[in-house]
């Protein structure tokens, strides 16, 4: 069964999160390259003077694979270099990271 894995990124402004969007539709073909499959990315825009926007991706991992070891490839990669530049990251606020494991009767397995 493939670990998946909820990532929600949450941004500074509605400005960076656009930009982060754009940025998230070039990750997913270098995340493949690194065995890193893109189910879903959605985006949750900021409630009127509350909460920050954020970014969520839907990820799995072959079952064999560290996920740890997964992502930090793809980080030290050129693709991902490449794809992040110009990209002031201290517009990412926040990256929480939830391991979820499928159900018995999940289409997800």
């Amino acid at each position: 069964m493939s670990p998946y894995q909820l990532r929600v990124h949450t941004l500074r402004s509605p400005e960076s999160l656009a930009t982060y969007e754009n940025i998230w539709a070039k990750h997913i073909p270098g995340m493949a390259k690194h065995r890193i499959t893109t189910h879903g990315v959605w985006t949750v825009p900021a409630a009127p003077a509350s909460e920050a926007p954020q970014l969520y991706a839907l990820v799995s991992y072959r079952d064999a694979d560290d996920m740890r070891e997964r992502l930090e490839a793809y980080v030290s990669s050129p693709e991902f270099r490449a794809d992040m530049e110009g990209f002031d990251l201290t517009q990412i606020v926040d990256i929480a990271e939830s391991v979820l494991t499928p159900t018995a009767d999940s289409p997800l397995r």
